[in-house]
């Protein structure tokens, strides 16, 4: 589904059949087979659209102490001003903020129509949005359009004129920047800022809560008031923006050397709220205070697909935010166009009551999701090839063409494999990393640190590998762990029991130097232990193995991908060696709940935001027009564990795959 069009792939796509199932089979996919994933606890099922537009997909952070990150407040904090502290400077008095006319007639103006009529030239305004749309559907590790252009240039305007169209982009293009050259105004991504001529020199402080400001803050003095604690707290709250993104200006705004602070990655695609610390800053540094927001947010206006950044929630705490530190996630999702078994709109509901029941009482098998094995899914692959300890098939994997990139990045990769085309030596490959690096985008992180590396010293695949950033290359052995895991758990629940605690089991007892407790056959006679006990081993080199059957069949798949248990405990590339970890072969989410909702657009929304209540926007069902036909929607909610996945959730709930390729051939209408 693509980022800029929330209408996205869902809607143009083939007709499904009459009840919209998929083409294949309703309960396989050759993608989450290729990973293990196969099996399923419940019985009954339906199919739906899941997240069709970034907001049918709200996340809020748990904390530690079990506090829900929500955005109840944008208000700055007054004693602010009151503190001797240096802050922000608040904007010029002589720099009014722009009224933006967003309503006419009770109809909302588009960016297009809005950016039109300041330059007069509607192919400019189109050329400007399409251009951000492009770059801001391409996340980290992802290649962008070389054939894209980075800027627009606007047509020459009056200095008022070109005061208004800044401050426009400040208020409604969070991930856009401009400049004036020459009287023209420059606008560009984000992601380009410092590759600009006058970065940094242009632009007035934001007079939105956003963190779109074009202008480096004055840092904060170090007289910091000794009865504060050292760490502001809040809530960020994103639209169709990943965390990365969204922190990169924050950080900037801080104090001097402030590093930005939270407890884990949340994704682009989706509405989500999480909590961060930033070292001795006050909120002004990083929201005007007299600001006022004016987005609807929630994907509930006609400018879909651009990102929306808002922050709330400020207080003072002494403990810095740091990956890992939460409890888990709430999820609240909706599944649109309902396909359930039944005759009848009585007898459908039934269906999806069941399979709600069936999740609060059974949970859903913890798999881990397809995005563990990267977008191209091959991250495993290399993993296996670095825990053989075979480099060289590591580096070629990660820079062998991939299908579904852009031509213009797969034809760099083949020009990279043909690197010996005239002998295989070290000058042929020196020459050939120079030149590819140059043509890679800066975001493909793994690839550009190998080729700079096999450029100083070609055919030295263990030092390319090991110049991989550290939290990739652990993301390789990582992927291998869970490949095992889940063809380990499909295994285990599909051949031998889906109910059933089984003699040789491990179970999570937690208690001293005993992690965890092999099941005996006293423990089966006592009923000791539950399904929801039971644990399958991340293989590493302190990993207990089940004594069943289970146990045998966790080596002989290390056996079949080439692997030893040993190589764990030895690698010529450290951070490829793992001690090793258990998981719960069943997670069972709290808090679930769910509405069956009836409604007639396709795109209706049907969650209010956290943006939307703080604004007083309600969600009005709009009604139905001539020749309409009802659709049905299922609005679920529930709360799970920072390891778990939503999607996997979402799996077990409809008892249908949910990968893109098994979506994509489902409808909206």
């Amino acid at each position: 589904m693509n980022g800029e069009d929330d209408t996205t792939a869902a809607l143009d796509a083939s007709a499904a059949s009459s009840n919209h199932e998929s083409s294949i089979d309703p309960h396989e996919d050759e993608m989450e087979q290729s990973v293990g994933i196969s099996e399923y606890l419940s019985d009954t099922g339906f199919s739906a659209v899941s997240k069709a537009r970034y907001s049918d997909f709200l996340v809020h952070e748990v904390d530690l102490q079990g506090n829900v990150a929500r955005l109840t407040s944008m208000a700055v904090p007054t004693e602010d001003n009151n503190t001797n502290e240096t802050t922000a400077p608040s904007p010029a008095e002589d720099d009014k903020k722009l009224d933006m006319v967003v309503e006419e007639g009770g109809e909302e103006i588009d960016l297009e129509t809005q950016l039109t009529r300041m330059i007069k030239e509607q192919h400019t305004a189109k050329k400007v949005l399409s251009m951000l749309e492009i770059h801001d559907d391409v996340t980290e590790g992802e290649s962008t359009d070389k054939t894209a252009e980075k800027f627009v240039t606007l047509p020459a305007l009056e200095k008022g004129d070109r005061k208004a169209v800044h401050e426009w982009v400040r208020k409604a293009l969070p991930n856009a920047r401009a400049d004036t050259l020459n009287g023209h105004i420059r606008i560009w991504h984000v992601k380009f800022e410092k590759e600009m001529p006058n970065y940094g020199n242009f632009g007035p402080n934001n007079n939105n809560n956003s963190i779109n400001n074009n202008r480096k803050p004055k840092r904060q003095k170090p007289n910091w008031p000794s009865d504060r604690p050292d760490y502001l707290r809040f809530v960020l709250y994103k639209e169709n923006m990943d965390t990365t993104t969204a922190t990169k200006e924050l950080s900037r705004k801080g104090s001097r050397g402030a590093r930005i602070g939270y407890a884990g990655m949340k994704d682009k695609r989706g509405i989500t709220t999480q909590f961060c610390t930033l070292y001795r800053t006050v909120p002004s540094q990083l929201v005007n205070p007299k600001a006022v927001a004016s987005s609807k947010g929630g994907g509930n206006t006609k400018d879909r697909g651009f990102s929306v950044v808002r922050l709330g929630n400020f207080e003072y705490t002494s403990k810095e935010l740091k990956l890992g530190m939460l409890k888990g996630n709430r999820f609240d999702i909706i599944l649109r166009n309902v396909q359930a078994p039944g005759d009848d709109l009585a007898s459908q509901r039934h269906v999806l009551e069941q399979a709600a029941q069936s999740m609060k009482d059974k949970g859903f098998i913890n798999y881990f999701g397809t995005q563990r094995f990267g977008k191209f899914k091959d991250t495993h692959l290399v993993g296996i090839a670095a825990v053989q300890g075979n480099f060289e098939e590591a580096v070629d994997i990660l820079m062998r063409p991939k299908s579904d990139e852009r031509e213009d990045i797969k034809q760099v990769r083949v020009e990279w494999q043909e690197r010996f085309k005239y002998g295989k030596n070290k000058e042929n490959e020196a020459n050939a990393a120079k030149s590819t690096s140059r043509k890679l985008n800066r975001f493909m992180t793994g690839e550009v640190a190998i080729l700079q590396s096999l450029a100083k010293y070609p055919m030295d695949y263990t030092r390319a590998f090991s110049t991989i950033p550290f939290n990739l290359r652990t993301m390789f052995v990582h992927a291998v762990q869970s490949l095992i895991w889940n063809r380990a758990v499909s295994y285990r629940i599909g051949k031998m029991s889906k109910d059933s605690v089984l003699v040789g089991d491990l179970v999570d007892v937690g208690k001293g130097s005993e992690t965890v407790h092999v099941v005996t056959e006293v423990d089966i006679a006592n009923k000791k232990f539950t399904l929801e006990d039971v644990v399958v081993p991340m293989v590493g080199k302190k990993s207990v193995y089940p004594t069943n059957e289970l146990g045998e069949f966790i080596l002989q798949l290390l056996e079949e991908v080439g692997l030893k248990k040993e190589m764990f405990q030895d690698n010529k590339c450290r951070s490829l060696i793992v001690t090793g970890d258990y998981r719960k072969i069943i997670c069972h989410p709290t808090d679930v709940d769910y509405k069956i909702q009836e409604y007639f657009d396709p795109l209706q929304p049907l969650l209010q935001t956290d943006l939307m209540k703080l604004q007083d926007e309600n969600i009005v069902i709009r009604s139905q027009q001539e020749g309409e036909r009802a659709k049905l929607a299922m609005v679920v909610g529930f709360t799970l564990p920072s390891s778990s996945y939503a999607t996997i959730a979402l799996r077990e709930l409809m008892r249908r795959p949910t990968s893109n390729e098994f979506q994509k051939d489902l409808t909206l209408e």
